[in-house]
């Protein structure tokens, strides 16, 4: 596993993050086992998306003894509304939310607190001092975390980010769909110049670009802004996929959301330098038509 630094944060993320959305349905069993297989493959990139009860236990019992070895992302922005993630932008609600996955997690801080879901309804609100930026100063300033990040769908609303000098890291969809997406390259370089860690979600377009062989609709917010129907090419795998998005200048990590370890162990291939020399510039003219 190759490391990168995270824009100026001086953390190094592996290259491959574990992105844990898709282990909220999972088993104990089949989280704890994701989380050590990563661990034991040098992955030290963690996100952490919800504060559900149910799901924050699990990821607990799979990080105990091991959250030196982490680099985690914890958001802000969703509640736990009886067991299933519900978006809120009450400030009250997120603290209190926050403060109970630190507790679940059993642990004192994370590295990155992130603003997630943001739109562009939500500008007015995120940057208040008494919105969910303010919130995110907070925590910071009381060691809960180290860093402040955001998320989002639209590129236009990460470059206002990456501009404002708020964020040590932004979170943006990167994936073969979205190769020509308007502004994506300035939010490339703007990242880049500035020093502003860069984690690529989405890198499978929420896994649509793992339907083989099949006809599928891709819609805009699975690539920030582009809608297509493709029949996925049978030979496209999760490694070209990695692959492509590493090679952008300017991306930190990719973050790869799996729900088995057979997931997670053909994602892990993008280490092997053959899988590194596989040329994927047709793929890129086949999702541009």
């Amino acid at each position: 596993m190759k490391f990168k630094e995270l824009g100026k944060t001086g953390l190094k993320v592996s290259e491959i993050g574990l992105g844990t959305e898709h282990l909220f349905p999972e088993s104990k069993e089949t989280t704890v086992d994701v989380i050590h297989h990563a661990i034991k493959n040098k992955i030290n990139y963690i996100d952490i998306l919800f504060s559900v009860k149910e799901y924050l236990e699990k990821l607990a019992y799979a990080i105990k003894d091991h959250r030196d070895q982490l680099i985690i992302t914890g958001h802000i922005g969703t509640k736990d509304n009886n067991g299933r993630f519900q978006k809120t932008r009450k400030v009250e609600e997120c603290k209190k939310e926050f403060s109970k996955m630190l507790s679940t997690l059993r642990t004192d801080f994370v590295d990155i607190v992130n603003i997630q879901f943001v739109t562009q309804k939500d500008l007015p609100q995120i940057y208040s001092s008494e919105g969910l930026y303010g919130l995110a100063l907070s925590l910071q300033e009381e060691g809960k975390a180290n860093f402040i990040g955001l998320s989002t769908h639209n590129a236009s609303i990460a470059i206002q980010a990456a501009n404002s000098g708020k964020f040590d890291m932004i979170m943006f969809p990167f994936n073969f769909v979205n190769h020509n997406l308007p502004h994506r390259d300035e939010l490339l370089a703007t990242c880049l110049k500035k020093r502003i860690g860069l984690v690529a979600i989405k890198p499978f377009a929420a896994g649509k670009l793992m339907m083989r062989n099949r006809t599928t609709y891709i819609a805009k917010y699975q690539t920030g802004g582009i809608s297509i129907n493709r029949k996925i090419p049978k030979e496209l795998t999760s490694t070209q996929c990695i692959n492509y998005v590493n090679s952008l200048d300017g991306v930190s990590v990719v973050l790869a959301g799996v729900k088995s370890v057979d997931e997670l162990s053909e994602n892990l291939k993008y280490s092997n330098p053959q899988e590194r020399k596989r040329d994927f510039s047709s793929l890129i003219e086949f999702f541009q038509q």
